[in-house]
């Protein structure tokens, strides 16, 4: 028998239904193809609270009849309470603010394994696992001060043809999330993957294995949680050592991506590692090194313990 296909990205996210009764309540599902080795991916979250708060526009009376002015998020600050396993998830949206130009959601998650309390039921700030702030506007319809940055992007993206080659590091195939992207970056000579600027800066395209497109703002939600952890890069076997956990995360996005989009490039920097906890700043490029999205992560290391060999996430 063929197997099913798994569902694309914005497939997935599309399963939210809301809850009876509740208009800024949401219930989703979520597979394990969206995890790291240990829990679901923080960018895939986001993408999946940014979903809600756009459903929860178009059923809020008092929003809703201006939901035409807030199709698209412009920013999302996630903050991250504890890990998020697949599974049954419940996602609450409350309006803090509307104005001509924006619109502002709180959207909180949270996971509970009975199913009355995902179904509205019962309540629980043990189960609370992330809490958003996403503001909503009309990307097409923005106005005002515009300046040329012409000369911030100080060196041309890296061509995928002839600079790069395809990462065939077993890391990229070690979790569920990784394997659905292609990996295409710079080589160093010593062997490790986007050097080339040197530093902490790091360089990878990307693009979806399936063929699917990066075609809408969330798969740049998804996508800015995908970069080339800078510190990772420096040592050898670093995911058979170490485990990354984000704190949070946050992403402006600058531009849609063209409806046949296939292709991104992400470069990372850190500005300091230290004491096991490290920066990551995060610009998104298409391939006309257009600045899609930009995102910033404070994540935490730990040592793995035992001789499990227990990948952690890229």
């Amino acid at each position: 028998m063929q197997s099913r296909p798994e569902p694309s990205l914005l497939e997935a996210i599309s399963s939210l239904s809301q809850v009876n009764g509740s208009q800024g309540r949401f219930i989703a599902t979520i597979s394990p193809d969206w995890c790291t080795q240990h829990s679901v991916l923080g960018g895939y979250l986001t993408a999946v609270i940014l979903s809600a708060a756009q459903r929860y526009i178009n059923a809020e009376p008092e929003v809703g009849i201006h939901k035409a002015k807030y199709p698209d998020p412009v920013h999302v600050f996630t903050q991250f309470l504890r890990m998020v396993t697949p599974g049954q998830v419940s996602i609450s949206c409350r309006t803090l603010r509307t104005t001509s130009r924006i619109c502002v959601v709180n959207a909180e998650l949270e996971v509970h394994p009975d199913e009355k309390y995902v179904s509205g039921t019962v309540s629980s700030q043990q189960s609370l696992a992330c809490t958003a702030i996403v503001t909503l506007s009309d990307l097409g319809k923005e106005t005002g001060l515009s300046q040329s940055t012409a000369g911030s992007t100080t060196h041309p993206l890296p061509c995928r043809q002839t600079e790069c080659v395809t990462i065939d590091d077993p890391v990229v195939d070690a979790t569920p999330v990784t394997r659905k992207l292609q990996w295409v970056a710079p080589r160093s000579p010593d062997g490790l993957w986007g050097h080339r600027l040197g530093g902490h800066q790091r360089e990878v395209w990307l693009s979806f294995r399936d063929g699917s497109k990066i075609s809408d703002l969330l798969h740049l939600a998804l996508l800015a949680d995908m970069p080339l952890q800078p510190p990772a890069t420096h040592i050898a076997d670093f995911y058979m050592r170490y485990a990354l956990s984000t704190l949070c995360l946050s992403v402006e996005f600058k531009k849609r991506p063209e409806p046949e989009t296939e292709w991104v490039l992400l470069r990372s920097n850190s500005h300091k590692v230290a004491d096991g906890r490290y920066d990551v700043n995060i610009e998104v490029f298409n391939e006309d090194e257009e600045v899609l999205a930009l995102s910033n992560h404070v994540v935490y290391v730990s040592g793995l313990e035992g001789k499990s060999g227990k990948r952690a996430r890229m």
